[in-house]
């Protein structure tokens, strides 16, 4: 089977992938990790992550939107290797899933991570996907939201079913603290972290958490905010920091851009922070309960189906800014109420978000489609 995707970073839907990927290889299901190679912005970390796990690879170079040439050199692959299902992921993969698809003997299954981004373009490309979507023998949401959304797009109930993204446990639940990477950071050893990790972009409400650390670091002035991650809003966003860090002997922010390590990353963090203003099933926020971290979140997408407010982590109304600033104060006043919330947000994740589940009910669909598609070869 091929896994289908075009990249613009290693993020959520690329992670999906590739814990899935590695899941398939314990199964009847051969996975090849497809990635477009596009002109403008050649990001290719998925396939090198993929490689790092020793899963097959294939870079489909793409100069456009609708490279016919691509559709070629798909369709040429899906025949030489004898794919028989193209799982793809996005917008982009869903339209050449669908026009390589055309004269082959392929099964379609897509995963909707998302929609994202407000302006008139990402929702031009929406509507497209969703038109696309119909196409598909199962169309598999992250979420209850996302599922909803698949079908007010008059996509058959039938197609569609919710599947949550799901984790390897054993990779972030180390337990141990990098104190090597805090010293190449150069962060203070007395200092408490509070982390976030997403894409740089303007629905991820990155601008919503610098507003509420300058409150944090009225009354906790040795705090450093950690944000992971990179994206079109990352300059405005420094500039932004380095505003509010003028006067202080220490600069309280620190971006480190896209890093390859997340375990290490996440074993720094005192308290993870998602100020997302919209977002499917976050892979980060379930990588940081995994971590054991004590969790602010914001109530968006499937968010609050993970967490249980006050148990498992602290909900909050996304781009409020008082109220995220006051869930971090919180924690950091209470550091056994934040270590409470730590361990029941790992058993939060461990029973019913890890990679393995999700792998099992992935393989069903997988049954599921190609037993339909050997019905309707015999009619």
């Amino acid at each position: 089977m091929l896994h289908l995707i075009s990249s613009s970073g290693f993020y959520g839907a690329d992670n999906v992938l590739i814990e899935l990927s590695k899941q398939m290889l314990h199964s009847a299901f051969s996975p090849v990790v497809g990635v477009f190679k596009n002109l403008h912005n050649p990001r290719l970390e998925v396939a090198r992550v993929a490689k790092l796990h020793n899963l097959p690879v294939e870079v489909f170079p793409c100069n456009g939107r609708v490279d016919v040439s691509t559709i070629l050199l798909i369709k040429k692959f899906l025949k030489t290797e004898k794919i028989d299902i193209i799982h793809s992921h996005g917008y982009k993969s869903n339209l050449y899933a669908v026009a390589a698809s055309v004269g082959n003997t392929v099964s379609l299954v897509a995963t909707c991570h998302n929609w994202l981004g407000d302006d008139r373009k990402m929702k031009l490309y929406a509507r497209l996907d969703k038109s696309f979507l119909n196409r598909f023998d199962k169309v598999v949401a992250v979420s209850d939201s996302v599922g909803k959304e698949i079908l007010e797009h008059n996509i058959p109930s039938a197609k569609v079913l919710i599947i949550p993204n799901g984790i390897d446990l054993d990779r972030f639940n180390s337990g141990k603290r990098s104190d090597t990477l805090r010293r190449e950071f150069g962060i203070d050893p007395e200092c408490t972290i509070i982390g976030t990790v997403g894409r740089l972009s303007e629905e991820k409400g990155h601008s919503h958490l610098l507003h509420a650390a300058e409150k944090v670091l009225r009354t906790y002035p040795n705090v450093v905010f950690l944000i992971v991650g990179d994206g079109p809003l990352r300059q405005e966003l420094e500039k932004k920091a380095s505003q509010l860090a003028q006067g202080k002997s220490v600069n309280p922010f620190l971006f480190t851009g896209v890093r390859d390590d997340m375990e290490r990353i996440y074993s720094l963090m005192d308290i993870f922070v998602l100020p997302s203003l919209t977002e499917g099933l976050p892979m980060v926020l379930l990588e940081a309960m995994a971590a054991q971290k004590p969790v602010v979140a914001t109530k968006v997408g499937a968010v609050p189906g993970v967490i249980d407010d006050g148990h498992s982590g602290l909900l909050i109304p996304p781009g409020d800014v008082e109220s995220l600033s006051g869930a971090i104060i919180d924690l950091l006043k209470d550091p056994h109420r934040a270590q409470h919330l730590a361990q029941n947000g790992y058993k939060r994740v461990r029973d019913h978000f890890s990679s393995k589940r999700m792998a099992e009910q992935y393989v069903e669909v997988y049954k599921d489609v190609l037993n339909a598609r050997s019905k309707k070869a015999r009619i």
